[in-house]
């Protein structure tokens, strides 16, 4: 039977990052923890999650139709802009460790800067994002991932100096779960 009260929208959200292995929550009405950074304003485009699967046909001699299919790659992508310029969007699109930054000056005349590596080294980081419809929240778990595509960033007077990432999911460390997903208001049939 059909139940209107569970077509939802991307009404507003959040997006998360923190260090492989912070502790996550384990309900998705729960307050994220410490370790968590939110990353700030998001483009109206919100967030856009993508999985990508190649599966292998088996097929038996003499039919023409598969007997069997198995999954050969899977690969979980979520692409986002942040819209805010804040030490981590920088990091994030410029791939950057926080730690290799330096913060100049005071007041007006403070500043960031950091110089780009020839070769940079992949940055790998847990990523937390909240999907809300009103009461009914969703929320997904990267337990490692990294920045594996960026949008141009235009510079211009009617344009935001956003930060267009695509983060891809990776496997997860100790072989445990790569994304965890929890949504709120749904329940298994009796």
């Amino acid at each position: 039977m059909a139940d209107d009260t569970q077509v939802r929208v991307g009404v507003e959200g959040a997006f998360y990052v923190a260090p492989v292995g912070t502790t996550a929550p384990t309900d998705p009405y729960s307050p994220w923890g410490a370790g968590w950074i939110d990353l700030g304003n998001v483009s109206e485009d919100g967030l856009t999650e993508a999985l990508n699967e190649n599966r292998q046909e088996f097929k038996a001699w003499g039919r023409t139709g598969a007997v069997r299919t198995q999954v050969t790659e899977r690969a979980s992508t979520f692409k986002v802009t942040f819209m805010e310029t804040s030490a981590w969007t920088l990091a994030l699109y410029y791939g950057i460790d926080l730690a290799d930054m330096t913060s100049s000056g005071t007041g007006a005349s403070q500043f960031l800067s950091f110089e780009e590596p020839q070769a940079p080294e992949p940055q790998y980081y847990a990523l937390g994002m909240d999907v809300i419809d009103g009461d009914k929240p969703a929320r997904i778990i990267v337990a490692r991932a990294e920045v594996t595509d960026k949008g141009d960033r235009p510079y211009k007077s009617d344009t935001n100096q956003a930060f267009e990432l695509t983060f891809s999911s990776l496997t997860a460390p100790n072989g445990g779960s790569a994304i965890t997903r929890q949504f709120g208001l749904v329940a298994l049939p009796s």
